[in-house]
């Protein structure tokens, strides 16, 4: 870090800290209470999923054209955290169990890339593309604490305090995250910035345009929309491995207990691996071998995945694929997506980049999820698609980094 950056980045990573932990609290519950029923029955949850992001996507559009972002953040978490306390309601009155379950499922994976994209969609508004590079990596690295901290909580607390328990402290840590925001982009004005537009400006000034101005600049980008063809190839790597782990582990451990027990595992090991990189790799790769090749890891590691996984369908093998993959996600591919954001227009930030992260990734996830489920129904290997997938996926990354290159080269 240079002179200036340190509180910026400080307040950052606790930022980061609790949003995650917020979410990482509920997922092994969540993964679990899906599992009640027929895994087959996952794809009608993504399909609802891709529904809900649809009807979310034009009033988050409104939303940032005509707020701030000093105003728009807090909304957002807030909104969450009272949606939130009114699962946590249903639950402990034990309200229809099963729809209600079905219903957090779809509503959890909504919260999850709405609260992770809003974030970065401040972090690359507030940073260079240079200090992009040498920041995102330790920021990052305060989220997967939090990602640690959430499961040991879960599998400390579910057998003694019960599910609207840990709700509310989801509650607590989105809580913390808005100030932690509020304290962020007070530090960001104060970062050295040789920009003619001072960061100021940025956060008590509206957006503007219209509510579905991100599709339309998706669609008139290549950049961009190389972006979301990464986003979707991600999605659909991320599904196959998901079904396939949901499959094994439904088989392998009737016991709701302990289904939560292993996920509650999964994502302790991807902490484990994800803090690793972010510590010891992620900044010094941005540096040494570009944010293209950086990008280019996560498909070679879930190409490989897939195959091992369909190989040797085992729950050994899927925590490893698994932890695996979603630790190369964290730690390398999701800072180097953000960092790509750097070399944007403002707008694109928060409009095009949160099209990307929620509607295109959620369709990734529902289309691929009814592909894999048609394959399976008639006698085909899924991973005779999903290996091919992550070979187009590496050429893209290496197209994506050459183009930020050439956006933030000096003589662009």
């Amino acid at each position: 870090m240079r002179p200036g950056e340190g509180a910026a980045v400080a307040w950052a990573a606790i930022a980061f800290f609790a949003i995650l932990a917020s979410y990482f609290v509920l997922r092994p519950v969540r993964d679990a209470f899906v599992l009640d029923g027929d895994p087959a029955f996952i794809p009608w949850l993504w399909t609802a999923t891709f529904i809900a992001m649809t009807v979310i996507a034009g009033p988050w559009g409104a939303l940032v054209a005509r707020l701030p972002r000093s105003r728009f953040i807090p909304i957002v978490y807030r909104a969450f955290a009272v949606q939130l306390l009114a699962f946590a309601a249903l639950v402990h009155w034990e309200l229809a169990p099963l729809a209600v379950g079905r219903v957090f499922y779809v509503w959890l994976s909504v919260f999850n890339l709405f609260v992770v994209s809003v974030f970065w969609s401040l972090c690359a508004d507030v940073a260079r593309p240079e200090q992009g590079r040498r920041l995102f990596g330790p920021i990052a690295a305060g989220g997967t604490a939090g990602a640690l901290a959430g499961p040991i909580l879960t599998r400390t607390l579910v057998e003694h305090v019960g599910l609207p328990v840990l709700m509310l402290v989801a509650v607590a840590l989105l809580e913390i995250a808005v100030w932690c925001a509020f304290a962020l982009d007070r530090a960001a004005r104060r970062m050295p910035a040789p920009t003619a537009t001072p960061t100021e400006d940025h956060a008590a000034r509206p957006i503007g345009g219209s509510s579905w101005e991100g599709l339309g600049r998706i669609a008139r980008s290549t950049y961009l929309s190389g972006i979301a063809v990464y986003a979707l190839c991600a999605a659909t790597l991320a599904t196959y491995v998901y079904l396939r782990q949901a499959g094994i582990v439904k088989a392998a451990l009737p016991d709701r207990a302990a289904r939560t027990v292993f996920f509650a595992d999964v994502d302790l090991w991807t902490g484990v691996a994800t803090l690793a990189i972010q510590v010891l790799l992620t900044a010094r790769l941005m540096r040494w071998i570009g944010v293209g090749a950086v990008l280019a890891l996560l498909p070679v590691a879930q190409g490989v995945g897939a195959f091992v996984l369909d190989q040797w369908p085992t729950l050994t093998v899927a925590i490893a694929v698994s932890a695996s993959g979603r630790a190369i996600t964290h730690a390398l591919s999701r800072p180097g997506r953000e960092l790509l954001f750097t070399a944007v227009p403002r707008a694109d930030k928060y409009k095009a980049k949160n099209v990307i992260d929620t509607l295109i990734y959620r369709f990734g996830d529902f289309g691929s999820a009814w592909l894999f489920h048609g394959l399976t129904l008639a006698g085909i290997a899924a991973v005779v698609v999903a290996v091919p997938v992550a070979a187009a996926w590496v050429m893209l990354a290496v197209v994506l980094g050459a183009g930020h290159r050439r956006r933030t080269s000096p003589m662009s």
